[in-house]
């Protein structure tokens, strides 16, 4: 029997992700919400998270307050169990959740450039019931429903991991750029989940020329072509009459297609909605 000791009063995202991770791969286990013992942070199959002042991973103690250079606990977990690289590749949140809990909204929200408002503004109110029932609990068990929550999430997490890097891949050697006027569009004929690793694709390709993507649509059976970044060039309301669109968006930053037309059916409608003074 394993066990995982957290800190009990407020959770956090980074407490309840560390622990929620190692739920994939301890079992059985039992979680608890309290302070450590020297009995608990001595014994190697007690996992001992964001709390009891000590990391050590050999003996499976994982806190970071103690010392200012340490990342957060989620953080020391992920590198323990060797998902951490290929987390701060495949997440945007990885390395800003980091900051959040280790340095606090005011200077996370100094890094990114943004309002803290903005910071408090974002926050989710299904984190804060999630987060609010984790903190009112002082034992976790198999009997708990939150339990089978906390450990699928933490398998999602690692299987999406190995999903957006082998989607990544598949962009680098199947998407097609095409012109637009003078500049360009990605088109992707992936029809699984044809958002995945997107961003990803775009952050490597580093192409400000690119302003559009166009995939198969996950709502109908057309395709969907959408504004990259909100470039002020392309408007989809130049279309919204061609006979082949089936939906545009009133702000015009989204348009789909009926049927799966040829490319280039799809390319000369894209083309038509770039606007250049």
């Amino acid at each position: 029997m394993y066990n995982i000791i957290v800190h009990p009063g407020s959770a956090h995202r980074d407490d309840f992700l560390a622990v929620s991770i190692l739920l994939t791969v301890l079992d059985p286990v039992e979680v608890f919400r309290r302070e450590p013992t020297p009995e608990d942070l001595a014994d190697p199959n007690t996992y001992v998270i964001d709390v009891g002042m000590e990391y050590d991973p050999k003996r499976n103690n994982f806190d970071h307050h103690q010392d200012p250079s340490l990342p957060c606990a989620f953080h020391l977990v992920m590198k323990h169990l060797g998902h951490h690289h290929d987390a701060m590749l495949m997440f945007g949140w990885y390395a800003h959740m980091s900051m959040m809990d280790v340095r606090g909204p005011y200077r996370t929200a100094e890094h990114l450039g943004i309002d803290t408002n903005v910071l408090f503004a974002a926050s989710s109110p299904i984190d804060g019931y999630v987060l609010s029932r984790f903190s009112r609990l002082n034992a976790l068990t198999k009997h708990d429903m939150l339990y089978d929550l906390m450990k699928d999430l933490g398998r999602e997490l690692i299987v999406l991991m190995g999903r957006k890097k082998e989607r990544l891949e598949r962009l680098k050697s199947e998407t097609e750029i095409v012109r637009l006027k003078n500049l360009k569009a990605i088109i992707s004929r992936i029809g699984d989940d044809p958002k995945l690793s997107m961003e990803l694709y775009l952050r490597h390709l580093n192409d400000e020329d690119i302003v559009m993507s166009i995939t198969p649509s996950v709502r109908g059976s057309g395709w969907e072509m959408l504004r990259l970044g909100d470039n002020s060039v392309v408007d989809f309301r130049a279309i919204e009459k061609n006979p082949e669109v089936h939906f545009v968006h009133a702000t015009g930053f989204v348009a789909k297609t009926k049927t799966m037309i040829p490319v280039e059916k799809v390319v000369e409608l894209a083309d038509c909605s770039i606007f250049q003074p």
